[in-house]
């Protein structure tokens, strides 16, 4: 019966350390990525796409109709009105628009469709 407990603790102790050398080495540099998702307004119309990719900071958006309608997205720091980057496909249908910015890794952050009133994503860029 020692023997028993024993090895059941050295494997609970093996399969933690294992996990969090997973979690410590497993990078998370994806984990405010998103997309493509779909930039709709009221009526259910998709109007464009927004993309953002946390490895390297890149926000990509792309017009999808050819209606005069210019899709943008405006990145805030989360539960504020301060305005940290806005990036509008305003090149026409079929169209991407691709930027980069530096945005801290541990900050929260607020992804809104401009114009839809649509928000995209809140968490961490990083």
């Amino acid at each position: 019966m020692k023997i028993r407990k024993n090895l059941a603790a050295r494997t609970l102790g093996i399969g933690a350390a294992v996990a969090a050398c997973l979690m410590l080495t497993s990078g998370v540099a994806e984990a405010g990525s998103f997309g493509p998702k779909a930039m709709v307004d009221v009526n259910g119309v998709k109007r464009g796409t927004a993309q953002f990719i946390a490895n390297g900071d890149q926000l990509i958006v792309c017009d999808t109709r050819a209606d005069g309608f210019a899709p943008k997205v405006s990145v805030y720091y989360a539960n504020t009105d301060t305005l940290v980057w806005r990036v509008t496909a305003n090149l026409g249908k079929g169209w991407c628009v691709k930027s980069s910015k530096n945005l801290g890794e541990r900050t929260r952050y607020d992804f809104w469709a401009t114009g839809l009133n649509q928000r995209l994503y809140v968490g961490t860029a990083g």
